[in-house]
């Protein structure tokens, strides 16, 4: 099982001058040198599904053609986008009406193929119902999950954000961590200071946590990484058909393979 957690907003130094999100990089797998492909939010998120900006720049808009959930479906892989004051049911709207959700920090619900079947959106649902799928043993294979606009830092700061982590979301998901094949991954939209310089543009914390990442494994890894790596590294780790649509030639998976064959 994979899990992401996409937090909100905050340059790597920044992260990791926090104590929390610096004690669970030195647990797992630090990557050092990973960054956020855009500003604002929205391309972002769908990198991290398509491997591609699909040439959005801006906010709430729409993208045709295959995502990653097409080809899990192809695969029989069960999937699910966990994500906080969503109202539901295929809710299209740019916000909700106390602004926590925002349509552009939930890319499932841009992809016209599951925005507009209602057998797919279902798989898009309030976060509320993680708790419940982890006392049912329904949890799915894939696990995108994403914060309010308070408790993912984008609105508070990344100190709150990861107040949250530690005193609510890691507890809530503990009893998914101790399956050896699951693997909890940390990750932020983009930088706070996405324009601090050319060469290390939108520098972003990352971390790898969970069972399977041994002792022996812990370590840090500066090689070059963006939200275009999500994609490859789930096909190679199912299996799955490639999606093709990765925007640059740095659209590479993860190197560290403990992190295939998870399931």
């Amino acid at each position: 099982r994979i899990i992401t957690i996409v937090l909100g907003n905050s340059y790597y130094e920044e992260s990791m001058n926090d104590p929390y999100l610096a004690y669970l990089g030195s647990q797992g797998i630090l990557l050092s040198n990973y960054h956020a492909v855009w500003h604002p939010s929205q391309p972002n998120y769908i990198a991290m599904i398509r491997a591609s900006k699909s040439g959005l720049t801006d906010f709430n808009q729409d993208v045709e053609g295959a995502s990653l959930p097409d080809l899990l479906e192809e695969k029989g892989i069960s999937w699910k986008a966990y994500i906080e004051n969503y109202p539901g049911n295929g809710f299209n709207e740019s916000h909700s009406v106390d602004k926590l959700y925002v349509r552009k920090h939930n890319p499932f619900i841009s992809m016209n193929q599951i925005r507009t079947n209602s057998s797919r959106f279902i798989y898009i649902v309030n976060a509320d119902r993680l708790k419940k799928d982890i006392e049912d043993g329904t949890v799915p294979q894939y696990v995108f999950y994403t914060p309010n606009m308070a408790n993912s830092g984008h609105d508070t700061n990344v100190n709150h954000a990861s107040n949250f982590l530690n005193n609510t979301f890691i507890p809530l998901i503990e009893p998914l961590l101790i399956n050896s094949r699951t693997l909890l991954v940390i990750t932020f939209d983009e930088s706070s200071k996405y324009l601090d310089s050319l060469t290390n543009y939108n520098h972003i914390y990352t971390a790898f946590i969970g069972p399977n990442v041994l002792k022996s494994m812990k370590h840090e890894d500066d090689g070059w990484y963006n939200h275009y790596s999500f994609v490859p590294t789930i096909e190679l780790n199912w299996n799955l058909s490639a999606l093709g649509t990765g925007d640059d030639t740095e659209s590479t998976p993860f190197s560290d393979g403990f992190f295939l064959d998870i399931i």
